[in-house]
């Protein structure tokens, strides 16, 4: 019964503040607070009975601490909706109310709206930064991280990494989030704050390692890699980084020690041979560059580079392959499967290709470029498929319009010209040689020259892409990091 007239008295005492002119109807409002505030008494409520009797004394009553209790008595009752209601009304009159803007993040996680729950939370701690702890903070750091609102992330992190309970998960996340906002003095600053707390943190050393090599500060990258590897003798990472910084200082016989000291320490990487290759080849050691690559080949599954001895003295090629393979398996042994490629250097793509996909004697590849050289030839002759092969030499656009319309089951675009027009002309004349249903693989796809604007294919592709309708082609692969756009031709 006594419940019956609480939700009876409540809705009431709502009504009369909701819609009641103060001023003009004072013995409406003053009577239901005193009604309500009677009944929470005999229910023995007497800290908010106390309230409704105070308010039913006062001529002038704070409207928005009204609509706080209100919400309060809601929430007992557990009147979800109601009381966020209210509280809203509270917070459009005490904006700048913590404590309002904290409950209403209570009622929203209660109700399970994540999104406005993790809203009102910041701007509760806003205006009143001690209102959560430090774990509280890292909670709502990757709560925000998560809905990639990365100014309120940094905050938070800030919040959980300065608390004398000093998060280390806190500060790496803090410090990842700074570099990625390009803020690299305050990511360098938190990770020294974890080093000042453990120095043998591996994963700080080469953190810093990383941005100093960005900043260009090699000796500075080189003595962080080398502590990271002190502390953490098998983080692969640190001793590519340490590699790539050698290459960068033209130190081949450092990078190449390096390299030696990964395979035997670590694990044969691709990547490790694909360097090791690199230095070797500056150092004139062509033949054990060679081998090198054939090496990098076969850790990526291309045994027959080994077997063939083709003769590649740089790898621009291999990283591709995982990219590719699951996009292409459809073709592969199947009969009359028709490749181009535009831009064939020493044939490393072209051979991978000839071995692994175009395996059918009724397979073709039309292989185009401004001249070929020598090392191509052999390399495709060692494939034992030659008479699958064109060789085209001289102007791309010419060879690519003598082609035949939707006439290739897969494109692969690695011209040297990187100019915006060339890019644009190269997308549009493949575009009429793919088959409905063929991938075109663009490999300069978010390559620049800074020094001259014009030399970026990812402008001169983006403007053909847009010139046709999007319903005609659907993105296969986007890979930033190998500069790689692949799609598919639907119509």
């Amino acid at each position: 019964m006594n419940y019956s007239y609480l939700v009876d008295s409540v809705s009431q005492c709502a009504s009369a503040f909701s819609e009641a002119d103060l001023k003009n109807n004072v013995e409406h409002w003053q009577s239901a607070s005193r009604d309500l505030g009677n009944l929470l008494q005999g229910l023995a409520r007497f800290d908010e009975a106390i309230f409704w009797h105070s308010v039913a004394l006062d001529s002038d009553p704070d409207l928005g601490e009204i609509f706080f209790q209100l919400a309060r008595l809601y929430i007992k009752e557990e009147n979800w909706d109601e009381a966020i209601s209210y509280l809203h009304r509270a917070l459009e009159l005490h904006p700048n109310s913590a404590l309002i803007n904290s409950n209403l993040a209570q009622l929203y996680g209660q109700t399970g709206n994540r999104e406005e729950e993790i809203k009102f939370w910041y701007q509760a701690i806003k205006i009143d930064p001690e209102l959560v702890t430090a774990k509280g903070y890292y909670k709502l750091a990757k709560a925000f991280e998560q809905q990639k609102k990365l100014a309120e992330a940094e905050f938070c992190y800030e919040r959980a990494s300065n608390n004398e309970e000093n998060l280390i998960p806190a500060h790496y996340d803090f410090a990842e989030i700074s570099q990625r906002r390009g803020n690299l003095e305050q990511a360098i600053n938190c990770y020294e704050k974890i080093l000042a707390q453990d120095p043998q943190q591996a994963k700080a050393h080469y953190k810093i390692g990383t941005i100093y090599l960005q900043q260009k500060r090699y000796e500075d990258a080189i003595d962080q890699f080398r502590q990271t590897i002190k502390h953490a003798p098998e983080y692969p990472w640190a001793y590519r980084d340490l590699v790539k910084t050698f290459l960068l200082l033209e130190r081949w016989d450092e990078a190449i020690a390096t390299c030696h000291a990964i395979i035997n320490l670590v694990e044969e990487y691709p990547w490790v041979y694909v360097q090791l290759g690199n230095a070797l080849r500056e150092k004139g050691r062509i033949t054990d560059a060679v081998a090198a690559f054939q090496k990098t080949c076969k850790l990526r599954g291309w045994w027959q580079c080994d077997a063939n001895q083709y003769y590649f003295t740089r790898d621009n090629f291999t990283y591709r392959i995982p990219l590719w393979q699951p996009h292409i398996e459809e073709l592969i042994d199947r009969e009359a499967v028709n490749a181009l490629e535009i831009g064939s250097y020493q044939g490393m793509s072209s051979c991978w290709l000839l071995d692994n996909v175009l395996t059918k004697p009724s397979s073709k590849l039309v292989c185009i470029d401004a001249q070929v050289i020598t090392i191509l030839k052999d390399n495709l002759a060692k494939t034992g498929k030659k008479d699958q092969v064109t060789l085209l030499v001289g102007d791309t656009h010419q060879h690519l319009a003598s082609l035949t319309p939707e006439s290739f089951d897969i494109i692969s675009i690695q011209d040297k010209c990187k100019l915006v027009d060339y890019a644009y002309k190269n997308a549009q004349l493949t575009w009429q040689l793919s088959k409905v249903g063929g991938l075109i693989i663009f490999n300069d796809y978010g390559w620049q020259n800074i020094a001259n604007p014009q030399q970026n294919p990812k402008q001169g592709i983006d403007k053909f892409l847009d010139s046709i309708n999007k319903n005609q082609w659907k993105l296969v692969n986007h890979a930033p990091q190998a500069n790689q756009l692949m799609i598919r031709k639907i119509q």
